[in-house]
This record gives C-alpha cells, sequence and structure tokens, in this order.
C-alpha cells in the first residue's frame, strides 16, 4: 500500500474522531500549525524521518516539544502513529487531512499566478465562477505574481490547471508551429 493511502487512511480516523467529539474546528487549527511547522523545523523533519531512533526516544523527544502545546486528541494519535512506526506519515497525514476539512467546509484552495496583481472586480468575479463551478461555499484564493507570464493567469487547482497566460498561448502556437 501507498504512504499517501496510509496516511489517508490515519487522516480519516483522526477526522471521523474529531467529527463525532465536537473537537474538528479546534483539531484543525492544530492539525494545519503542524503542517506549517514540520517543514520548517529541520529538526523535527529529522526526528520523524529518522528510522535510527526507537519509537520510545521520539516520543520522549516529541512529548517535551509538542505534548503541552495540543490538545489530548491529536497528542494520542501522534503517540498511537509513532508506536506503530508510521511517524514518517505525518507530514502526508496533515495534508490528507487538510483536505478532508476542506471538502467537509466546501472549501476550494486555488493558486493564481498572474503578470500583475489582478484588480478587485476580477478577483471576485473568478471567485464566483470557481464556487459556482465547484459547488464551493468558500474559495482561498493564493496569488503569486509572475512577471514571464507576460498577460494573463494560470489558475491552479489541485492537480488540475488552466493556462490563460500569453505565455501559454505563444507556447501553443510555437509548438503547432513546429508540427507542422
Amino acid at each position: 500500500m501507498s504512504p499517501r493511502v496510509i496516511a489517508r487512511r490515519y487522516a480519516q480516523a483522526l477526522f471521523d474522531l474529531a467529527l463525532r467529539r465536537g473537537e474538528l474546528d479546534a483539531l484543525a487549527q492544530e492539525v494545519e500549525a503542524l503542517r506549517k511547522l514540520q517543514p520548517q523545523t529541520p529538526l523535527l523533519r529529522s526526528l520523524l524521518t529518522n528510522p535510527t531512533y526507537r519509537a520510545q526516544q521520539k516520543l520522549g523527544w516529541l512529548r517535551r516539544a509538542l505534548q503541552p502545546h495540543l490538545s489530548p486528541l491529536l497528542w494520542t494519535f501522534i503517540e498511537l502513529v509513532t508506536r506503530r512506526g508510521r511517524e514518517a506519515l505525518l507530514a502526508d497525514t496533515w495534508e490528507e487531512f487538510r483536505e478532508l476539512y476542506d471538502g467537509y467546509k466546501k472549501r476550494l484552495r486555488v493558486v493564481l499566478r498572474s503578470a500583475q496583481p489582478l484588480d478587485e472586480a476580477t478577483r471576485l468575479a473568478l471567485v464566483r465562477k470557481l464556487q459556482q463551478a465547484y459547488n464551493a461555499e468558500e474559495v482561498l484564493l493564493n496569488e503569486i505574481l509572475e512577471p514571464a507570464l507576460i498577460g494573463g493567469f494560470i489558475v491552479e487547482l489541485g492537480s488540475k490547471a488552466a493556462d490563460l497566460s500569453v505565455r501559454g498561448q505563444l507556447q501553443a502556437i510555437r509548438k503547432k508551429l513546429l508540427q507542422a
């Protein structure tokens, strides 16, 4: 079984338990904090992925660093995953949990790459279209400026992308000319 599938199962179990206990929103905030912390902390990343340390050693270090700042539910989850030797999957588990939570909240995360900042009217129109197309209640737009696009923009939604940039159109024209 792939690590991503295993992480998805762990995330689903944590999500379901938090939902039943009425702790989903609070837990989602904690998971988001850990999701952001893990890549920014080389020591934590190394600890979770290094197979030379035993689970008890890892738990001792994690207990001192994390337990005072986490809810009992999340700490118990981390402890369980670590005892099973799956702590290297925690980063993927946090990503999967975030996707489950976004789906539950009907939230859509979109990356918008543009040559120039969009004006407010265009931004609102794009958000409305995305909300209608994906039946989303909320669209979280992450805008990234890329002057190399020349004009237009690229909309990325998960693994899907719509390239509406001038650079993309020029590349398409070039490709057609080379095929001819």
